[in-house]
C-alpha cells in the first residue's frame, strides 16, 4: 500500500467513524461479540466436560442407535418425545451416534446461534440497541434455563426463535411478482422452522400457532393477501414434517409415526398425571415458578407491554403476545414448571424487554428520574442473575453420570458385540449409549410404563416409585424372555420387589453379580453367560 492509499484508507475510516449511525452500529456489534464471548465462557464446562447432564439426552442417543440400525423410533421402541432430535443425535453425536462429548458440543454451539439470532431479529426490529439490549437479557437466562446442554429444549429453541423471528422481520415488500415471491418464502420460511422446531419439541408448536397468528393479523400494504400468508405459513409446516412422514410411509408405519409424535397416549398420561393438583395452588406454584425464573425479562417486557400508534408496531405487539402466552402456557402444562420449560419463555420476553418504547429503550415514555428509580430493582435483578450463572458454570463442570459409566463400563466388559441388555431406571438410560448396546424390550424407557410418571415439580421431590402392571409390563416381559439380555440391570429406586413377574425370571435365568458395588444397584448376567465366564477363568 502506497502513502497515498494508507492516507485514503485512514481518511475513509475516520470519516465513518464520524457517522453517528455507523459508530453504533460498530459499538453495538462489539458488545453483542462480547456477549456471545461471555456466554460461550459460561458455557465453557459443556465444552468439555463430556458427559450426560440429563439422562433424557440418552433417549435421544439411543433412538439415534436404532436409526444408525436401521430401525425406527415408534416401531422398535416405545417413545413419547418428539423425533426430530433422535436424528439430530444420529447426524451429529457421532459415528454410531452415541458420542455424548460430540453431541454436548454441538448443542452448546446451537444454543449460541440461537442468541445470535435473537439479537439479530431484535436489530431488524428495532436497531442496534435493541439487538444488544434482547441479547444481554438472553444470555443472563439461557445458559441457567438450558443447564441440561442437549436436552430436548435446547434443540426446539433454534428453529422456533428463528421462525417466530421470521415471520416478525417479514419485509413489507413492493409491487410486482417478484416482491410477492419474496414475502412469500418468509413466510414459507417461518413455517417451515416452526415446524422444525415441533419435530424437536412438540409444546414448541405453540410456534405454529404464533406464526399463522401473525399471518392472519391485517398487513396495511402488503402485496399478500391474508390468505395466502396463511396458505404459505402451512405448506412451510407441511414441508419440515414431509421427510420423516415419507420414511415412516416407505416402512407402512404412517399411523405408528401419528399415534408416537403427534397423539401419544403415554404423553397424554404424562400432562395428566403428577405435578401440582389443579387449582388454585396450582396457579400459585406457576406464577412463583415464573417469577422465579423470567422476573428481570418479564418487569422489563411490562414496561413495554403497549406499543405506539403504529399498525407496524402493534403486529409486533400481537406477534409477541401470541409467542409469550404461548410458551407460557407450554411451560405450565403438567403443572410441574421445570426451569428448562422456561428458555422459550424468555426469548419473546427479552424481545419485548428490548422494545424501543421499553424501560431500555431510547424512546421510553416515562421520565428521566422515574427511569432512573426503576432502574435500580433492574440493575438488582442483574446481579442476581449474575450469580445464579455462576452457580450454574460450576455446576455444569461437575459430571452427573458416574454411575452409568461405572454401570456400562463393568457391562461393555462382560459383553459381546451385538448383545442385548435392558436396564431399568431413569438414571441409567445413560448405559445404552455408553455401551452401544440396544435394550432387548421396546420398553426401554420405564417412567409412566412400569411405573407411574414422575410427580416432581420445580421444587418438590418426586414420592416414591410404585409398580404399575399392565400392558407394557407384559410386553417386556414377553420380549425379555424371546430376547434373553445378556445383562440385567436395576436401579436402587426402582419397585424391583413389586414386579413380581420379573423376579422370577431373575431366579430362573440369570445370577446376581456381586463384582460391583454401587449403592443399591442390582446387577444380574444371564446364567449361561456367567456359566461360561467361570469355566473360562478356571481353564486359566
Amino acid at each position: 500500500m502506497t502513502g497515498t492509499e494508507a492516507r485514503g484508507w485512514l481518511g475513509a475510516t475516520l470519516g465513518s467513524m464520524r457517522d453517528p449511525g455507523r459508530r453504533s452500529r460498530l459499538i453495538a456489534g462489539g458488545l453483542l461479540a462480547a456477549i456471545v464471548g461471555l456466554s460461550a465462557w459460561l458455557r465453557w464446562p459443556g465444552f468439555t466436560q463430556g458427559g450426560f447432564a440429563s439422562h433424557d439426552v440418552a433417549g435421544m442417543l439411543y433412538e439415534a442407535m436404532l436409526l444408525r440400525d436401521g430401525a425406527l423410533p415408534y416401531v422398535d421402541s416405545i417413545e413419547l418425545k418428539a423425533p426430530g432430535t433422535f436424528w439430530l443425535a444420529k447426524w451429529l453425536a457421532g459415528s454410531k451416534g452415541t458420542d455424548i462429548a460430540r453431541f454436548q458440543v454441538w448443542a452448546n454451539l446451537w444454543a449460541l446461534a440461537t442468541l445470535g439470532v435473537l439479537a439479530r431479529i431484535a436489530w431488524r426490529l428495532w436497531g442496534p440497541t435493541a439487538a444488544v439490549v434482547a441479547a444481554g437479557l438472553y444470555a443472563l437466562h439461557d445458559a441457567h434455563l438450558d443447564s441440561m446442554d442437549a436436552n430436548y429444549v435446547t434443540w426446539a429453541q433454534l428453529p422456533l426463535v428463528a421462525g417466530v423471528g421470521a415471520a416478525l422481520c417479514v419485509p413489507p415488500g413492493g409491487d410486482g411478482a417478484r416482491s410477492r415471491r419474496r414475502t412469500l418464502a418468509w413466510w414459507v420460511a417461518a413455517g417451515v422452522l416452526t415446524g422444525l422446531a415441533t419435530l424437536c419439541k412438540q409444546p414448541a408448536g405453540v410456534g405454529m400457532v404464533a406464526v399463522l397468528g401473525i399471518a392472519a393479523w391485517p398487513h396495511e400494504g402488503g402485496v399478500v393477501s391474508r390468505r395466502a400468508r396463511v396458505l404459505a405459513v402451512l405448506a412451510g409446516i407441511v414441508a419440515a414434517h414431509l421427510p420423516i412422514a415419507l420414511r415412516y410411509a416407505v416402512a407402512g408405519e404412517l399411523r405408528t409415526l401419528w399415534e408416537g409424535y403427534a397423539w401419544n397416549r403415554w404423553g397424554a398420561r404424562y400432562i395428566s398425571y403428577g405435578g401440582e393438583p389443579w387449582g388454585m395452588g396450582a396457579v400459585r406454584e406457576g406464577v412463583l415458578a415464573t417469577v422465579h425464573f423470567v422476573v428481570l425479562p418479564l418487569s422489563l417486557a411490562v414496561t413495554a407491554v403497549w406499543p405506539p400508534r403504529d399498525p407496524v408496531r402493534w403486529r409486533q405487539w400481537w406477534g409477541l403476545l401470541l409467542w409469550s402466552l404461548g410458551t407460557l402456557a407450554a411451560a405450565w402444562v403438567g403443572l410441574r414448571f421445570y426451569k428448562g420449560y422456561f428458555l422459550a419463555v424468555s426469548a419473546p420476553l427479552c424481545l419485548w424487554a428490548a422494545a424501543p418504547w421499553g424501560l431500555l429503550g431510547r424512546a421510553a415514555r416515562v421520565g428521566r428520574v422515574v427511569r432512573c428509580v426503576l432502574l435500580v430493582p433492574t440493575l438488582l435483578l442483574v446481579l442476581r442473575q449474575g450469580a445464579v450463572l455462576e452457580h450454574q458454570r460450576a455446576d455444569r463442570a461437575r459430571p452427573h453420570d458416574q454411575g452409568g459409566r461405572v454401570i456400562a463400563k463393568h457391562v461393555r466388559r462382560h459383553s459381546e458385540p451385538g448383545d442385548r441388555i435392558w436396564v431399568w431406571g431413569w438414571h441409567l438410560w445413560d448405559v445404552y449409549p455408553l455401551t452401544g448396546l440396544r435394550s432387548a424390550s421396546r420398553v426401554y424407557k420405564s417412567l409412566g410404563l412400569l411405573t407411574p410418571p414422575n410427580d416432581d415439580t420445580w421444587r418438590r421431590p418426586a414420592t416414591r416409585l410404585r409398580f404399575s402392571d399392565g400392558p407394557a409390563a407384559q410386553l417386556l416381559l414377553e420380549e425379555l424372555r424371546a430376547n434373553r439380555p445378556v445383562w440385567i440391570v436395576l436401579g436402587s429406586t426402582v419397585p424391583r420387589g413389586e414386579f413380581e413377574a420379573l423376579t422370577q425370571l431373575l431366579r430362573e435365568d440369570y445370577v446376581r453379580d456381586r463384582r460391583v458395588r454401587l449403592g443399591r444397584v442390582q446387577f444380574w448376567q444371564r446364567r449361561d453367560r456367567a456359566d461360561a465366564e467361570r469355566a473360562k477363568r478356571r481353564e486359566e
